[in-house]
């Protein structure tokens, strides 16, 4: 083949490559509630309900807690006693306060405490791929 045309090609797989790591990231941000640090109360509802344990009821008047932006009633950092009351999350095998796969509303906070493996997608204090030591 002649340069020009593996030149040619290389371009359009980078571009098609780029085009779909676009494509899967904003889908993936759309899915979560976006990538963003904050909540809105629309999206914390009661859609923060946590499938595996008793759901939580977030009142439409709620108050957001100022540093992690979410509902102050299921903010385990601005009231740990959360963390004792909820209960422990089987499924994923961590405090059901802190477990980002059943209350993703809880995301946010984390993000907002730099304790986040965007790489695996749940928070770097529970991921025991990149810190094996933690014990979840």
């Amino acid at each position: 083949m002649k340069p020009v045309a593996i030149a040619a090609i290389a371009i359009i797989l980078f571009g098609a490559g780029a085009g779909g790591a676009w494509w899967f990231v904003s889908q993936r941000g759309a899915a979560s509630g976006g990538a963003g640090g904050s909540v809105d109360r629309e999206q914390a509802g009661s859609g923060a309900a946590a499938p595996h344990g008793t759901p939580i009821e977030i009142p439409a008047d709620a108050s957001l807690c100022e540093k992690h932006r979410i509902p102050q009633v299921v903010c385990p950092f601005c009231d740990p006693s959360l963390i004792e009351s909820r209960g422990h999350c089987g499924e994923h095998d961590v405090a059901e306060a802190l477990c980002t796969r059943c209350s993703p509303i809880l995301i946010a906070a984390f993000k907002a405490e730099k304790d986040w493996c965007a790489e695996h997608e749940l928070p770097e204090s529970q991921c025991l791929i990149c810190n094996p030591k933690t014990g979840g």
